[in-house]
């Protein structure tokens, strides 16, 4: 599945206002959750699943912008 470009767009000048692991009967590895606030207030919560089934948590590669070029 390939999600638009606008789908992710609207996570864009969010700001990340928590953090925790969700934890799934069903899920082989907890779900990284976080909780994030657009500007114009409403919030959205971003599970971080390795795959669009929802069958356990994924990873995040986290770098600084000169780590990728």
């Amino acid at each position: 599945m390939t999600m638009p470009k606008e789908y992710y767009n609207q996570l864009v000048g969010a700001t990340i206002t928590g953090f925790n692991f969700l934890e799934d009967e069903y899920a082989l590895d907890p779900f990284p959750v976080f909780t994030m606030t657009l500007a114009d207030k409403t919030e959205r919560q971003v599970e971080v699943s390795r795959d669009e089934e929802g069958n356990g948590g994924g990873f995040l590669f986290i770098s600084t912008k000169e780590d990728n070029g």
